[in-house]
């Protein structure tokens, strides 16, 4: 007899992807088989997980026949209320690592679940990110905490799981979150553990024991035989999946989409328009700037300008705030020497760079763009000069900066790059920033000056406005 394993990961709202494992798993999944998914099956940048918080996006993963899956670190993005909300309400959400920042479990969430198949029973556990891909411990913590959710070593764990479980179980699947490099490490330890679904890294990986399915791009079917007392794995496979009609699916997306737009459609009171161009100084970024210097004090403000994707344009919405600032970056400041930052100010000249791909951990735009600066900032590029508050960027300087951690990784440019325990960060993401001005009209009136100029620095120097900043 043979039991199917189908297995997908980091989905990413790709709802047309999703469509297809519908059509597929109705069709061909019997009850013998199970289905599921290793996380990052949401993604904020998407309407209809924005406006009820997955709901609605796990109704739809749900209606495949889902019969568990591990947390992603986009799921965590949404926070404790939401998780324990999608857990409570029958997601079938399997985790071992995660809990409350005061180390509470998650009410209802299990750590393992068992399931009896072909006379057989397999246990599930589900394990979130802790380890980075150079097995730094809670590599992830410093932002699922700011949701008040926490990661713990998931090896100990899964193995205290194994040991309760020992003699209940003749299979043991385990669904993680932690990309294919840490796998493997893990895999060394915990041997007792016969099918690894993957997810995180996006690749695409059809090994014995182990199953990646890139970016919502595969379905992963795994072939169990089993004879007797022997499971057997014959077959691993990634399944491209054909374009087929869905009637049933598609109007549960369009009721969804629905829903989502009556959420977040509603007009927010707005000054005025804020025009874009990612690749030169814009209304649009020298805003968010402003606004991050008015919110969190310092010396300036610095923002890569592909953090947005079109211009802020009337009736402003949180619909079309999801959609000009779709990536999950946070507020984040730090320190950092004034030569850092004359140095991405020299390669923001760069017009090859600025037009590269922007991607990077939590983006979700197109492009990497020039660089924008609060008001109180003046660059010169012939001569070149940097100001800020009138004083020219000193090289040993130490500079408080206030940004994104997009830019504190270093995405695009290195020289703002410092670790993690460096930063400060904010649990907003910019697109709430952004909202949380849409009425102020000193940041608005601010983002009409300009910061690029060409010479006369010191009659510049003496009209210089500025924000009312924290030290």
């Amino acid at each position: 007899m043979r039991v199917y394993i189908y297995h997908t990961n980091d989905i990413h709202s790709n709802y047309e992807f999703l469509k297809r494992v519908h059509h597929y798993l109705r069709v061909n999944k019997s009850e013998n088989d199970l289905y599921f998914d290793s996380g990052d099956y949401t993604d904020l940048k998407n309407v209809i997980v924005q406006a009820d918080q997955g709901q609605s996006a796990m109704e739809m993963l749900m209606s495949c026949g889902l019969d568990g899956m591990t947390l992603g670190n986009n799921e965590v993005d949404m926070g404790y209320e939401a998780v324990s909300q999608l857990v409570n309400q029958g997601a079938p959400m399997i985790v071992a690592n995660v809990t409350d920042n005061q180390d509470n479990l998650i009410e209802n969430m299990p750590v393992s679940k068992l399931f009896v198949r072909a006379g057989k029973r397999f246990l599930v556990i589900g394990i979130a990110p802790y380890y980075k891909e150079d097995m730094t411990p809670s590599g992830y913590n410093v932002f699922s905490m700011m949701g008040n959710l926490k990661f713990h070593p998931p090896v100990e764990l899964v193995r205290k799981e194994l040991d309760k479980e020992k003699g209940n179980y003749d299979y043991c699947i385990l669904l993680s979150h932690s990309g294919y490099i840490v796998d493997e490490k893990m895999r060394k330890e915990l041997p007792e553990v016969d099918l690894w679904l993957g997810g995180h890294s996006h690749e695409v990986k059809s090994q014995k024991g182990y199953s990646q399915s890139g970016m919502g791009e595969f379905l992963g079917k795994i072939t169990l035989e089993i004879n007797g007392d022997e499971i057997t794995e014959v077959e691993n496979e990634q399944l491209t999946l054909p374009e087929a009609q869905n009637k049933e699916f598609e109007e549960l997306l369009q009721q969804k989409e629905k829903l989502a737009d009556k959420i977040l459609s509603k007009e927010l009171p707005v000054i005025r328009d804020l025009e874009f161009n990612p690749f030169r100084e814009s209304e649009l970024i020298n805003y968010v700037c402003d606004c991050l210097l008015k919110k969190f004090g310092g010396d300036l403000a610095i923002m890569h300008c592909g953090i947005a994707e079109n211009s802020m344009a009337r009736p402003v919405s949180r619909k079309s705030l999801v959609a000009t600032f779709p990536s999950k970056l946070n507020p984040t400041f730090y320190t950092i020497k004034g030569e850092g930052i004359i140095e991405a100010i020299k390669l923001s000249f760069d017009e090859a760079h600025i037009r590269e791909d922007g991607r990077g951990p939590g983006f979700r735009g197109h492009v990497l763009g020039t660089l924008g600066f609060s008001a109180n900032v003046r660059i010169s590029r012939n001569p070149f000069y940097v100001e800020v508050d009138g004083k020219r960027v000193e090289k040993d300087r130490e500079y408080k900066i206030v940004t994104d951690d997009y830019l504190q990784r270093g995405t695009g440019y290195p020289s703002l790059r410092v670790p993690n325990e460096r930063a400060q960060y904010h649990k907003w993401f910019i697109r709430d920033l952004a909202q949380h001005y849409l009425m102020d009209s000193e940041v608005f009136e601010m983002s009409k000056i300009k910061r690029e100029v060409n010479g006369a620095s010191d009659i510049i120097a003496n009209n210089l406005p500025g924000l009312e900043k924290s030290r």
